[in-house]
């Protein structure tokens, strides 16, 4: 009996060092995988930023890198063409004046610059960590040939005082991305102007295909008050550009506005003046008289 119960703690106690290595076991495996993801959380890693990039030459190339958990990581840059660094940190291990290293904490960027940026400038880029374990971001730079074309134009000059009776002369230009523009019309008060021989209207175009542009010269002879107003040069790519003609009545008071201001402006001078001198003399007066006074009575 006593064997038998000597057995019985035997298996038991065996039982519970079974027991005792199981749950060692599983406390260890589940630590490690603890501890592998708290790792693996606390991790660099990279936030989504475009990987494929497109400047026009003479541009300021832009290529985003943006890093969580960087903490005091280092960042390099480099060419995948090039063994040789870019820049390590914040330091920068080319001569190139063109490129920097911008940095935006807010942002968690470490950008790559690149001024004036040319074709040559093209190709795989590489943003990399200084980790255990390697992480890289490769980003694709490619750069049109041709510069950023200039957006379309349009002005006009001419006169915009006219004396009735003179002409009115205007001149529109007008300048397109790729080509000059097919049309140029003219407009006044919202009407649009053909050319009329009875009331002697002209126009005259002229196309520059070197600079891409289309002049139209509006002239009106012989101008009549009516004539006054708001004069529009509409493209045909629907650009516009307007001025204001004012004509001037040589019987009007308006036309020698300016003149007769000046006039009356010099006539108050010479009155003040004057009487500036009178006051003067008058003064000079009052004091001798005032002395030959004091003088008979003392």
């Amino acid at each position: 009996m006593l064997f038998l119960d000597v057995k019985c703690w035997d298996i038991k106690h065996y039982q519970i060092e079974i027991l005792l290595v199981f749950q060692v076991i599983f406390i260890s495996v589940v630590a490690a995988y603890v501890r592998e993801e708290h790792q693996s959380f606390s991790m660099p890693y990279f936030l989504n930023r475009p990987n494929n990039v497109t400047f026009h030459r003479g541009d300021t190339a832009v290529l985003r890198c943006a890093i969580e958990n960087i903490g005091t990581k280092t960042v390099i840059w480099r060419r995948t063409s090039d063994p040789n660094p870019i820049t390590i940190g914040e330091l920068q291990f080319i001569s190139d004046p063109r490129i920097a290293l911008q940095k935006l904490p807010e942002r968690k960027e470490f950008n790559l610059l690149i001024k004036d940026v040319q074709p040559k400038d093209g190709g795989v880029y590489e943003c990399q960590v200084s980790a255990r374990k390697k992480l890289t971001k490769l980003i694709l730079l490619r750069v049109n040939s041709k510069p950023l074309p200039a957006a379309p134009s349009i002005f006009v000059s001419g006169t915009q005082f006219v004396e009735k009776g003179d002409s009115i002369h205007l001149v529109c230009n007008s300048s397109g991305i790729d080509n000059p523009p097919d049309n140029l019309d003219w407009f006044k008060d919202g009407i649009k102007i053909s050319p009329d021989a009875h009331q002697k209207i002209t126009l005259e175009k002229y196309k520059f295909t070197a600079t891409k542009t289309l002049v139209s010269v509006l002239v009106l002879k012989h101008s009549q008050m009516a004539d006054a107003g708001t004069y529009v040069c509409r493209s045909s790519n629907l650009d516009t550009t307007s001025v204001k003609v004012h004509i001037l009545n040589a019987g009007s008071p308006n036309v020698k506005r300016g003149t007769s201001t000046v006039e009356e402006m010099t006539g108050t001078t010479v009155k003040l003046k004057l009487s500036l001198c009178v006051l003067l003399v008058t003064l000079v007066l009052d004091v001798l008289l005032l002395y030959q006074f004091t003088g008979d009575i003392l």
